[in-house]
């Protein structure tokens, strides 16, 4: 790519986060601002998606009207790249998948404890509910990914600054423990022992050693099962990986994946006290796992 790149962004079912993200670039968005021409973008005034070199779209598939504007923007797009983890992975509106359409509209709008008469609303004006959420390489072809919820401001720069000089994002492979810095005293240790009895959430300890590993102090992190790439900074901040990086390029499984590094340590049964294994294990990654596939072919739907 050479001159001001033509680019379109835009975002579907997210949060916007990705988009402020790339804002929080602050002055180093000048930078990007010399070799780009954004001609479409939520923060900028324009109503019909052009025909660009660069298309950058945020946030999962889980309308019709999501549907519609990603596969405009792959058909204008000669390059489509899936913005944050919701495009990557689904992200946190993929955990819906574990309810149909019909159970959460009527969950929605029907039972729950506030609402007296309660009916799903419907009308011409209001984009249906796919039945599932997707992340975008489900519906069309995706060349590039740039994962993280939200990416850092330095890594959407790195990677749009190898895109506009020919290159490619930088594709991480390794798990998040591999970018981490804490102690592992255990861990690493052969042992007949189990390194923790029990798993805890942070807010459950007084203290939190910042220098050791938050496994060995029974303290759920995602690390063994997230790809590395966002500089630990969770961790950093005295808090376990939650996952929002998504799984690792082999491991697309994040939540079996995370079960099976506990099961190293930890005594069989110990996660049977956890609330929600499953929105932990799956927060960001539900959509890539096996479990969407197996309850459309169990439904007879898509």
């Amino acid at each position: 790519m050479s001159g001001r790149v033509p680019v379109a962004t835009t975002w579907l079912q997210s949060c916007s986060g990705c988009h402020i993200a790339l804002l929080d670039l602050h002055e180093e968005l000048l930078d990007l601002l010399g070799s780009i021409d954004i001609r479409y973008s939520p923060i900028v005034d324009v109503k019909e998606v052009p025909e660009t070199d660069l298309g950058i779209v945020e946030g999962s598939v889980g309308n019709r009207d999501n549907t519609e504007m990603l596969l405009k923007f792959r058909e204008r797009s000669k390059t489509l790249i899936a913005f944050g983890t919701c495009a990557c992975f689904g992200g946190i509106p993929g955990l819906r998948n574990l309810f149909t359409r019909e159970e959460l509209l009527r969950r929605g709008y029907v039972e729950t404890e506030s609402t007296v008469d309660g009916i799903v609303p419907a009308g011409p004006e209001l984009p249906a509910l796919e039945q599932y959420v997707k992340p975008l390489n489900q519906l069309v072809p995706v060349e590039h990914y740039i994962p993280g919820c939200p990416p850092l401001p330095s890594t959407i720069k790195k990677n749009l600054v190898a895109l506009l000089g020919g290159g490619k994002p930088e594709v991480k492979k390794r798990n998040l423990c591999e970018e981490c810095d804490r102690t592992k005293k255990k861990l690493l240790v052969a042992s007949r022992d189990f390194v923790t009895d029990s798993v805890v959430s942070p807010h459950e300890l007084d203290n939190i050693d910042r220098s050791l590993c938050f496994l060995e102090q029974g303290v759920l992190c995602m690390g063994p099962a997230t790809c590395e790439g966002c500089g630990a900074r969770c961790l950093a901040g005295n808090m376990p990986c939650r996952g929002c990086m998504g799984p690792t390029p082999h491991a697309l499984e994040q939540g079996a994946k995370s079960i099976n590094a506990l099961s190293a340590i930890l005594p069989a049964g110990g996660l049977m006290f956890q609330e929600d294994v499953v929105g932990v294990g799956y927060r960001y990654s539900l959509p890539v796992s096996i479990y969407p596939h197996l309850a459309s072919e169990v439904e007879g739907t898509e």
